[in-house]
This record gives structure tokens, C-alpha cells and sequence, in this order.
């Protein structure tokens, strides 16, 4: 579950979003919309406690698996599985399946 309140987003003096407050439990399903640069990249890496929000607070319950969108900022060795698998934290479990095998 991921609950935000007041949350605002900035990247540098750039106000992105303002006063963002919502609540997502276990099951939703959310589309995010908007245009190229208007901070949904960044709100989730916020919500995913990747980046600190500006204001307001963001609370996790459990763990939140977070894909970075620029591939730069991963392995270039690793598999697109490998990475889907990592982003929620199955990657341990599939080596030590492997490891078993």
C-alpha cells in the first residue's frame, strides 16, 4: 500500500507536482497520464522511495518494485527477465532455483 499526503515534486527549482495526495492499496491498477516532462517518471520514483519528495510525505507498506525507465542505470549484462524479475525482488529466488538445479 502506498499512501501520499501534501507530496510535492521538484527537480531543481522546478515545481513538478504540488499537494499530491492519494492512497494505492494492494490490487489497484493505476494509469498514469500526462505529457513528456511533466513529472510521472519522477512521482514514481518517489512513490518507490527512490527519490525523496519536496514536501508532504510518502508511506509504504511492503516492498514496491521500481523498474528504472533509463536502462543506463542498470546491468547492460542483465536479461529484460532478469530485470522485470529484479524490480520485484524475485531475482534472489530465480538463482537460488538455478543454484538448486
Amino acid at each position: 500500500m502506498i499512501t501520499t499526503r501534501g507530496v510535492d515534486v521538484r527537480v531543481g527549482a522546478r515545481l513538478l507536482l504540488s499537494d499530491v495526495t492519494l492512497h494505492i492499496a494492494p490490487g489497484d491498477r493505476i494509469g498514469l497520464v500526462g505529457r513528456n516532462g511533466a513529472g510521472k517518471t519522477t512521482l514514481l520514483a518517489t512513490l518507490a522511495g527512490q527519490l525523496a519528495p519536496a514536501a508532504g510525505t510518502v508511506t509504504r507498506t511492503g516492498a514496491v518494485g521500481y523498474l528504472p525507465q533509463d536502462s543506463r542505470a542498470a546491468d547492460p549484462s542483465a536479461t529484460v527477465t532478469d530485470r522485470v524479475l529484479s524490480a520485484r525482488g524475485l531475482d534472489a529466488a530465480v538463482r537460488a532455483v538455478r543454484a538448486a538445479e
